[in-house]
């Protein structure tokens, strides 16, 4: 069961985009859409409950708690409405990630969706230095304005979670799609580190297709420091002799 409580601050307009990212590996998704809120100013647009999450209430740093639910915020920029979508966690099994992405979907239909956006991560196996944005549409041809800036199609392989189905179910409501996955290190997933990196070229893209003017110097600066404690502690953990041997150190803790 879920259920969509609405405020009644906000008036979309005729044309309208969705931006998601929930929760997910290196918190990519919500990072980017927690700085899309920040930097647009965007207003609550409602939440959603259901008892498909798990039952835990979360307790916030002024003491007052909340059960997990999803975030709906709505903004304009460069006559745009952008509603973007964030939550404190997604529902456990495959069912009710299903269900929720459907909830969401048929209620923003409404407002003329012309385009659905969700952010996520692509773990890559290596400390790479220069990370890219791949790229996976439902159609060819929203996929190739995401590629002529500069994102990289992905080639096969599995998106799971809210931020990868989401693009289906939008397919199945006629509505064009794209998920746009930040490269991030696995010893960044592993550590348990927010990969503010991945998240900033991800907005990069978007300020790219969308000609929005979102800062991302914050995350670029936040990412330095994250990537200078992840190498240090992968280099504490290499064994010395395979240093000296010229053989490459694992990117991950066994």
């Amino acid at each position: 069961m879920w259920k969509l409580i609405k405020y009644d601050n906000v008036n979309p307009v005729d044309s309208n985009i969705v931006v998601v990212g929930f929760p997910g590996m290196a918190l990519v998704g919500k990072t980017v859409a927690l700085q899309l809120i920040e930097s647009l100013g965007a207003e609550p647009y409602g939440v959603i409950y259901g008892t498909k999450f798990s039952a835990h209430l979360i307790v916030n740093s002024n003491g007052i708690g909340d059960i997990n639910n999803v975030m709906l915020y709505y903004a304009k920029a460069n006559n745009t409405g952008i509603f973007i979508v964030t939550g404190s966690a997604q529902p456990a099994s495959d069912v009710d990630q299903h269900s929720l992405s459907y909830f969401i979907i048929k209620h923003l239909k409404k407002y003329n969706i012309k385009e659905l956006i969700a952010a996520a991560a692509y773990v890559s196996d290596m400390v790479v230095p220069n990370r890219r944005v791949f790229v996976v549409g439902n159609n060819t041809s929203v996929l190739k304005r995401y590629v002529e800036h500069g994102a990289v199609p992905l080639n096969e392989g599995v998106i799971s979670g809210l931020n990868g189905i989401v693009i289906g179910w939008a397919r199945i409501f006629n509505i064009n799609a794209v998920c746009l996955l930040g490269e991030t290190w696995r010893s960044i997933v592993e550590l348990n580190y927010i990969d503010y990196k991945a998240a900033k070229l991800i907005l990069d893209v978007l300020n790219k297709v969308w000609n929005f003017s979102i800062n991302t110097e914050e995350l670029e600066e936040k990412s330095r420091g994250i990537e200078r404690e992840v190498e240090l502690i992968l280099k504490s953990l290499t064994p010395p002799k395979e240093e000296a041997k010229g053989e490459k150190r694992p990117y991950y803790i066994t």
